[in-house]
Formats: structure tokens, sequence, C-alpha cells
């Protein structure tokens, strides 16, 4: 009731739609899926409920980081999606593309990451690196980008998201997170928070002292 009354309206009825997706309790017993190496929480149908399910992350590549989810941002895309909303979800799926958590292991190639570092993952977690838009550093718009979960890695496996235990991506897909941030607070920055303020950067409005407003569509804004 008090989620409604803050949120009002539809978002009010999405938000606990969202929270029945884990109705579900968490039982070892009723674990499903193959053996793998990750735990998650996955949807198998367009019900959206989400309930344990066991796969598995890749080997450490030289490029690879090895990280401890400790937080996943609930964006509304994962509603959405796990509700076949955007048309149907390569189920099962495990959303989440707001991640947080501690590094812990590291490729031999690995530079910008050591064990014990905090990172984050946001929507993508593989580009092709060799076309026009990843050489200028906008991977977002790489013509064969894999997204972080519904979407397939380029070795045919299927695309899992942050509702797991931990995640395994190029170090390049992964961003260091300061040790002055709570961890809780910035995986919400990982998708609707670079949304709004990428903007800013791209045109110069990240100076001090401006006032500025963000006119959203969907739940930005």
């Amino acid at each position: 009731a008090a989620v409604k009354g803050l949120l009002g309206g539809q978002d009010a009825i999405e938000f606990e739609q969202l929270a029945e997706a884990f109705a579900k309790p968490s039982q070892s017993g009723s674990v499903e899926g193959p053996d793998g190496n990750c735990l998650g929480w996955a949807a198998r149908d367009s019900s959206g409920t989400l309930a344990p399910y066991k796969f598995s992350r890749r080997q450490l590549q030289p490029n690879d980081v090895m990280i401890k989810i400790t937080h996943a941002g609930m964006c509304h895309s994962d509603l959405h999606t796990i509700k076949g909303d955007w048309g149907p979800a390569k189920y099962p799926v495990v959303p989440g593309h707001e991640i947080v958590g501690i590094v812990t292991d590291v490729g031999s190639g690995v530079t910008k990451f050591k064990p014990g570092d905090r990172a984050g993952v946001g929507v993508f977690v593989q580009t092709c690196r060799e076309c026009g838009m990843c050489k200028q550093g906008e991977d977002i718009f790489c013509p064969k980008i894999v997204y972080t979960y519904n979407s397939t890695l380029y070795d045919g496996t299927p695309a899992q998201g942050g509702y797991s235990t931990h995640v395994v991506v190029d170090e390049t897909h992964s961003f260091t997170i300061p040790t002055n941030l709570d961890l809780a607070g910035v995986a919400p920055l990982l998708c609707a928070g670079i949304t709004t303020f990428s903007p800013y950067k791209d045109h110069g409005l990240d100076k001090p002292g401006l006032k500025i407003g963000v006119v959203g569509l969907g739940g930005l804004g």
C-alpha cells in the first residue's frame, strides 16, 4: 500500500507485478535447469514468474573478469521482457542489466581490474569492436551487439543477466565502481542513470551550476 501510494496509477500495478515475479519460494529442492556453475532466477514463460535456475557461465578467457554479484537493479525492461511484452523472450531468461559486485578472478590479459575491485555491468556484454561505431567508442550502436540477457553470445550460448550469483564478461564491457559509492545505489546508474546522464556529457551540459530537467519517455525523466 505504501509503495502504491508513492507511485500511483499504472506504475504501482507494474511494480507489484515485478514483486510478484519472485513469489515462488527459493527452496534448494526446487532448483530447475541443467547442471551449472551459476544460480539465477529465471522466467520460463510469459507468466513472468521467476524461479531458481541453474546454468553455466563460460570459463574465464584471457580478457575476462568474473564478478560476484552483490546487487542487481530492477529495471522496467526486466518486467517487459519476462512477460513477453516486446515479443517472445528466449526462455528460460534470467533478467537484470544493472549489475554491480566484487571481482573474484581475472584472465591473464586483464589490466583494468584485480580481484577485490568493485565492478559493474550494464545493458550489453559483447560487441564486434571492428565496426565504425565500435571504433568511435559507440559500442551501443554496434550491429552485432549482444545484450546482457535475452540474447545469444558469440559462442552460441544464451546470455543471462544479473539476477544471479556471478557474471563473466570481457573487461572492456565492465566498469570500475569508485569505493566512495554505495553499491546498492550504483546499480540503477548502469541503465536509467547513464541513459539520462549521457546526453549531458555529449552536449557539454555536465558543468557545475547548470539547472537541467529531463523530459523522459517511459521510466525516465
